[in-house]
């Protein structure tokens, strides 16, 4: 049991990782955290339904679909809210994130929710689903895919950021945005690359994971929680410590759940923030900064 609860826990915690790289990619360079992801993760997983399940097109391109798809989107939110806000406080961007996540929300629910059994729609397996065994335990092959897909995205991202000028542009602007633009970097593109890039990542992964959950309207939130709760545990900030951050998440909820009780797994991710942030507020990764008294 143990053995599978682990196997289970690394492939949700891959989901969680690969959702939280977009959070802590936003939040590196704007210091703002978008809590809209969740639905950005949500919306892209319809646009993949839409083509794949109603339309009958390949599991490949109903994935760059959702893909080009979550990045319009990303772009339409930080054109939309970011950007008309950019220089206002942080709880005015919060509040503004979150109301641009329920316009996501209503606007799914118009065109894919209100369905004969709920508002639930169940994703095919773009892989034969029978399990396979691995090391001694029964695995379903989409969860080697969404492992295959959150280590494709950690050596891009790790590519992304230590050779290409866009990647290096993203990490000046990061670390100072005023530096940057006196250097002749065009820090608005910066920040439309940034959310757009982070809402691809999501869509990615909603196409990678929905064949192994059911997708709804509401799904969105529940995601961002413990994508959060894993890059308070890694380290805001940090894109490493996002990673690991989200494989423990996954581990933790999936042994709490198996071990202790099932209602558990609800509520590990606010188990986690709250600890965390009780003992170490910097997270794993983090770094401490003196508090000015």
């Amino acid at each position: 049991m143990f053995a599978y609860l682990i196997a289970s826990g690394i492939s949700t915690g891959a989901l969680y990782a690969m959702v939280a790289i977009g959070l802590v990619l936003v939040y590196r360079s704007t210091g703002h955290i978008n809590f809209s992801h969740g639905e950005l993760f949500m919306f892209g997983g319809f646009i993949a339904y839409t083509f794949f399940v109603i339309l009958g097109a390949p599991y490949f391109l109903s994935l760059v679909v959702a893909v080009i798809g979550g990045f319009a989107l990303g772009v339409l939110c930080d054109r939309t809210v970011y950007r008309p806000l950019i220089k206002a406080p942080a709880l005015t961007m919060v509040l503004a994130t979150v109301g641009f996540s329920f316009l996501i929300k209503g606007v799914a629910r118009f065109f894919w929710g209100a369905r004969e059994g709920g508002d639930y729609v169940a994703f095919p397996a773009a892989v034969d689903p029978t399990p396979i065994p691995v090391g001694g335990i029964m695995v379903f092959p989409q969860q080697l895919l969404v492992l295959g897909g959150a280590f494709f995205f950690v050596v891009v991202f790790t590519i992304f950021f230590r050779r290409t000028r866009w990647g290096k542009m993203m990490q000046a602007t990061a670390e100072n945005a005023t530096a940057a633009f006196l250097s002749g970097i065009r820090v608005e593109r910066v920040y439309t690359m940034t959310w757009g890039t982070g809402a691809c990542i999501a869509s990615a992964a909603a196409v990678l994971m929905a064949p192994l959950t059911l997708l709804s309207p509401d799904v969105g939130f529940n995601l961002l929680l413990r994508a959060f709760a894993a890059t308070v545990l890694g380290g805001l900030g940090s894109m490493p410590g996002a990673i690991i951050g989200g494989f423990l998440v996954g581990i933790i909820e999936s042994l709490a759940g198996g071990y202790i009780h099932t209602g558990l797994q609800e509520v590990s991710a606010f188990i986690i923030i709250i600890v965390v942030l009780v003992f170490r507020p910097a997270g794993l990764f983090g770094i401490r900064k003196l508090r000015e008294t």
